[in-house]
């Protein structure tokens, strides 16, 4: 699609993603005015703090360190709430955490990353409805590797939610990040004051082209779910028979894991599995994680059994001799 659309770059692109934003609507069920198209969903989490401009927000912590990021680069103040590795990571709601009338946003990231943890429906929107001066920013990145993604989603609600934001990314799950590409969902008054502050051309025409094709692509996101589903659970009961690895039940397309083995730690681990040509995700740079905890990629049976053999081999008492210092 992108070699046949190629010529595309001799013109501007469309400014607005007219023709993507109204497909993406009829995708999720919003009108095309309630969806803003930036240049990957990162854009997008920095543009809402700069155009909401809150005082102070709270962000649930281990979790995506641009929340972070989007606030500090908006002057505003960050809450950090770490959840507890005593109760899985999972998010419990309490009504301490708005204690403070300065509060005026909240990140949740749902399913979240790297712990995979979700937060159902009834929860977030029960936030929303509670607190109507503060705005939610849900980042569902990740909903599309989630089984029944209707129990999870509030996407569907950011129309009539004044407070709601729903942002999502059109590259994890179709496997094209070099393209940049992800969108927001929100009520048509909260995207008039945002798009006072986006910058305009973000959105490449290829990246637009590519989009669409991929979302009218129906077969594709069948037979992707069914893969991930599949290969998801070989690979969580593969390393939950490995002596000294406790994995966290998996949600989306990658697998939060502890290490309980003594001498082992995620940077050594990462080193050993790089000499194999493997790459994980060291988590312990995380606020809340140390360095006890990685993250792994779902990837075809060949791969997913060879991490899981190098893994073995690796978790030995053999393998714990000190790493070379160069």
């Amino acid at each position: 699609v992108i070699l046949e659309n190629f010529d595309d770059i001799l013109h501007y692109p469309d400014i607005d993603c007219t023709s993507l934003r109204k497909y993406i609507g009829q995708k999720v069920g919003r009108h095309e005015d309630e969806i803003i198209v930036g240049n990957g969903s990162t854009e997008l989490f920095y543009l809402i703090p700069r155009a909401l401009k809150p005082s102070k927000g709270i962000i649930f912590q281990p979790t995506f360190s641009e929340f972070a990021e989007a606030l500090k680069c908006s002057h505003a103040e960050t809450v950090n709430n770490v959840m507890r590795s005593e109760e899985n990571f999972c998010f419990t709601y309490r009504e301490s955490y708005f204690d403070d009338k300065k509060v005026k946003m909240v990140f949740l990231c749902n399913p979240n990353n790297p712990t995979g943890q979700l937060v159902e429906k009834a929860v977030i929107l029960s936030m929303v409805r509670q607190h109507p001066d503060i705005t939610f920013v849900i980042d569902e990145a990740f909903i599309d590797f989630v089984e029944e993604p209707e129990k999870y989603s509030v996407i569907n609600e950011t129309g009539t939610m004044r407070n709601l934001i729903v942002v999502r990314s059109l590259t994890k799950f179709y496997g094209f990040p070099g393209l940049r590409i992800g969108y927001l969902a929100a009520h048509a008054d909260l995207i008039i004051k945002m798009m006072e502050y986006k910058e305009p051309w973000s959105v490449n025409a290829l990246a637009q082209c590519a989009a669409m094709t991929a979302l009218e692509d129906k077969e594709f996101i069948s037979r992707s779910r069914e893969f991930m589903f599949t290969e998801r659970l070989y690979l969580f009961n593969e390393l939950s028979s490995i002596q000294g690895l406790s994995p966290y039940k998996p949600t989306a397309n990658y697998i939060f894991i502890k290490i309980n083995k003594n001498g082992m730690t995620s940077l050594l681990l990462r080193e050993r599995l790089l000499e194999h040509g493997i790459a994980i995700r060291d988590c312990s740079n995380f606020l809340g994680l140390n360095e006890k905890y990685f993250r792994v990629a779902v990837r075809t049976r060949e791969e997913n059994t060879m991490l899981v053999s190098t893994l073995k081999t690796l978790l030995t008492k053999q393998s714990l001799r000190p790493m070379k210092l160069h």
